[in-house]
């Protein structure tokens, strides 16, 4: 278990190879819906959107992947 806060709707830049499984192979601009706390292999799963901030997409969540911790970090730090 790792512990990460991710308030919704923060911004996430994300690169491709930061994402599994990443079908379109590029970077992402996704907005946090949630983030799960079990960690396997470095990576967590999330939920976000990305079609806008509030889910234009009229779903719970239009983004599901595993994502690296060190990524969702680098820009909860600002370093993205």
């Amino acid at each position: 278990m790792i512990e990460l806060d991710v308030p919704r709707g923060t911004r996430l830049l994300l690169l491709a190879n930061e994402i599994r499984p990443n079908p379109t192979a590029r970077d992402e601009l996704v907005w946090a819906v949630a983030v799960y706390p079990g960690v396997s292999g470095g990576m967590v799963l999330m939920h976000g959107h990305l079609c806008s901030a509030e889910g234009d997409c009229a779903r719970g969540w239009c983004f599901e992947a595993r994502v690296l911790v060190a990524a969702i970090r680098a820009n909860l730090n600002g370093a993205r």
